[in-house]
């Protein structure tokens, strides 16, 4: 949660994202939890940088660490215009971020509980991004 304070976003704003996200990463469809392999798995604030250094309106959604960091270089690459090819998951995530839509503002009872986790129990730890 220290980080969902830097960006003014309270526990059911962050549910609410991972529900509409549900509860995975939206660039590789990776789940949070205790993978025996990799140890916790913990969401990352993905935001806009454009935007300015940490409000609610930068926040796009909840990505994994190695997603997170994989958008950071796509986006470079693409204000640089050194990318000869484009990635339709991430392009499409950038066009309709999951924390910018209407039904992530709106706030469920559910997301007013407990902090959202799954835990992915064996499931494999993937680094690519989904088709």
């Amino acid at each position: 949660m220290t980080q969902a304070k830097r960006y003014n976003l309270s526990l059911p704003r962050v549910n609410a994202i991972l529900r509409i996200q549900n509860d995975y990463c939206p660039l590789c469809d990776d789940g949070p939890g205790d993978d025996a392999a990799e140890g916790p798995i913990w969401w990352q604030i993905d935001h806009d940088h454009s935007c300015c250094t940490g409000c609610p309106r930068c926040v796009r959604g909840l990505l994994c660490l190695p997603c997170n960091v994989k958008l950071g270089y796509y986006e470079k690459e693409l204000r640089e215009s050194r990318r000869v090819w484009r990635i339709p998951v991430a392009d499409a995530y950038l066009a309709d971020p999951p924390a910018q839509r209407a039904e992530a503002r709106k706030l469920h009872p559910d997301d007013f509980g407990w902090a959202r986790v799954r835990y992915a129990l064996c499931a494999p730890r993937t680094l690519t991004w989904k088709p």
